[in-house]
Parts: C-alpha cells; structure tokens; sequence
C-alpha cells in the first residue's frame, strides 16, 4: 500500500488545483505589485482577489484581511502590537507556543499574563475567562480548535462576557473544520495559516477590525499598510485565495465525510478489542487525540512510519520531545495516559480502506509490544 498519511493537523497536501494555479502564477505573474506597470498592476489583482476571497469567507471587510508568513507571525504581531507594560493578558495554558513563546516574552517587560486552564475535556470555559478580567486587561487571546486535541472552544460565548477587551483567536486548526463567522462570533482579530487547509505553506491571513491599530515586527516597504513589509509573496497569497474559496465550498461535505471517517475509525478499534482511551471532547471531525495504554505514543508512531502510516505524537512543532504532551497534562491526564497517546487527523482524500490498514497496523504492532512485556 501506499503511504498513508494522517497527519492533517500539521499541514496539509496542496490541492491540485491550487497547485496548478500557483504555477501558472508563477510562470506568467512574475510582476511586483508595488510597480505600477502593467505586469505589476496584474499581480497587484491577483493579491487584492485573493483578500476579497478570504474576506468573503470568513464574512469581513476586504479592508481587514492582512498577508503574512504564517499563523506564527500573525499571532505575534497581534500580541507583541496591543500590549504596553502595565497591560494584561489573558490566554489558555493549552495555546500554541506561537501564542504561549510571545506572551513568555512580554511577562518579561512588564506585561501581566493570565492563563486559564482547561476543563477535563480539553475545553476553556467562558467563565473562568471572566472571572480573569481586570481594569487593565486589554486582550483576550484563546484558540477556536486545539491543535493537539481538536477540541472546540466557545469564541461566541467568550466575546460576549469581554466587555470591551480586545479578543484574538488562533483560528488556524479551525478554518474549513468548522464554520466560521468573525461578525457572528464578535472576534476581533484572527490567524490562519495556508498549509492547514489544502494550500502552500509560507503565506498567513491575519484579521483585524479596521478600527484596530497595528504595526508589523519588522519594517520595510511597507506593504500591507506595514504589517507585512516586503515583496508580497504574490502566488502564495493568490492560492490560498482560492484553497480558502474551495474549502468554504466543500465545507458541508468534508464535514460529514469525515465525521463518517471517524466514526468509523472508533467503530473499527472497538470491533478489534483494542484497549483506548480518546482524549477531549467536542472535537473538529477527523482529529482525535487516542490513547492506547500498552504502548508509548512516540514507539507506537514510529512503528506506525515503519507500516508507511504517518500520525503524530502530541503535536508535529513538539513531536521530538520525549516528554508528554503539555496540553493533555493541562486537562489532568495522568502521565503515563498522555506519553501513551498519538495524534490522529484525517483530511478529505483519506478513505476507509486505508483506515482499515491503519487497524490492522495497530492490531499487529500492540500484540507485538504485549508479547515482549
């Protein structure tokens, strides 16, 4: 068999057509947008597209959307931005460190920093986010899904007790998963990385409402009103464009395909007797966090590569240490549960045949690791 690849949550394969497309720019869309002939203003239309399209899916203002390198660069210039000594932040213990590393940084110049833990399913409540809230708060930065657990937290329910705090999300393992409205949701500021849903990695989407003022970490030319200076990477953003278009479009379909792939994967552990445990509740279709007590997560994925079957153990920025995975500790996981648990995230392409061989890979190697116990 082919390899199979269940390793979504750390980036995805591009698409075909957004593959194609990012060719054909660039070969033919060589053109700098900040020029004003021909060519450069033929890029410039592809960029300015690009925004319209991302804007129309997630139901903002063209005026608000933003390029940049990745999620990672979007979430630091929104927390390195808003915050003064004095400031306070609110954040979860279970973020990305491309929220937890800035906001270490900024609780060394003065900066209060406040983390709420999650609940045992993986989820931070809105009521602990209150509770939290100070005179002096001035951003609340939580994220839509979890990276490692896939779990949901409640954005809507969190923006209508922040009063008038700022509120952030990293929305990057959120976007095609779920839907997703920033006006519905009263977010005012939001990352998204293009590798995560179908399209090339490099380029980001940082939201933020127009009335909202901010500079990016490094200056230059001053594109994208100097929040992203430097010659915008035109077929990046120019694909994401369109992956961004095609997986609001399929957003339904993919939704209940892989709720079925899931369901199916559960199904099929139980029909073999296999001892597991699945960590969090509330989760996106296709990412489930799965323990399986008789094996450490990092031997049962490595033996898993070995049968040409690609997960992750903990998530794929932190899957070389030996160390359990932070964010099932943060839950009150027991040690050994979280060292034993892998990560598992389907894409749309996936089938139940390869599933089926995902089982019986499992099978084989657990009853390997019991007979030499």
């Amino acid at each position: 068999m082919n390899k199979i690849y269940f390793d979504h949550a750390a980036t995805t394969p591009i698409s075909n057509d957004v593959l194609n497309h990012m060719f054909q720019i660039l070969e033919k869309n060589y053109g700098n947008p900040s020029s004003i002939h021909q060519l450069g203003q033929s890029s410039r239309a592809l960029v300015e597209n690009s925004r319209r399209q991302i804007a129309k899916a997630i139901n903002c203002s063209s005026k608000e959307i933003f390029f940049t390198s990745g999620g990672t660069e979007s979430n630091n210039i929104t927390i390195k931005n808003l915050l003064q000594t004095g400031d306070h932040l609110i954040t979860s213990s279970i973020e990305h460190p491309a929220i937890l590393k800035p906001a270490e940084d900024l609780a060394q110049n003065g900066i209060e920093v406040s983390y709420v833990k999650p609940n045992k399913y993986g989820i931070i409540e809105p009521q602990k986010i209150e509770k939290e809230i100070k005179k002096n708060t001035k951003l609340i930065s939580i994220m839509m899904v979890n990276n490692e657990m896939g779990t949901i937290n409640p954005l809507e329910e969190i923006s209508l007790i922040k009063n008038s705090v700022l509120l952030h999300t990293d929305a990057v393992q959120a976007f095609g998963k779920i839907p997703l409205d920033v006006s519905k949701m009263g977010i005012d500021l939001l990352s998204l990385s293009g590798h995560k849903f179908y399209g090339p990695k490099g380029v980001g989407i940082l939201y933020k409402k127009n009335n909202i003022s901010l500079k990016g970490l490094i200056t230059g030319g001053g594109q994208e009103q100097e929040i992203c200076a430097g010659t915008e990477n035109v077929a990046g953003i120019s694909s994401i464009g369109l992956a961004a278009e095609n997986i609001v479009k399929d957003l339904k379909k993919n939704r209940s395909y892989l709720t079925e792939l899931t369901n199916y994967l559960i199904k099929s552990l139980k029909n073999h007797d296999i001892n597991f445990v699945i960590n969090g509740k509330n989760r996106v279709p296709g990412l489930l966090n799965i323990s399986f007590p008789e094996m450490l997560g990092q031997n049962l994925m490595m033996n898993l590569d070995l049968h040409g079957i690609a997960v992750s153990y903990g998530a794929a920025c932190s899957s070389g240490t030996p160390k359990p995975p932070r964010v099932l500790l943060e839950t009150g996981i027991e040690s050994n549960l979280a060292k034993s648990s892998i990560r598992i995230s389907l894409g749309k392409d996936n089938t139940k045949k390869e599933i089926d061989y995902f089982i019986n890979s499992i099978v084989s190697i657990l009853s390997k690791e019991l007979k030499n116990v």
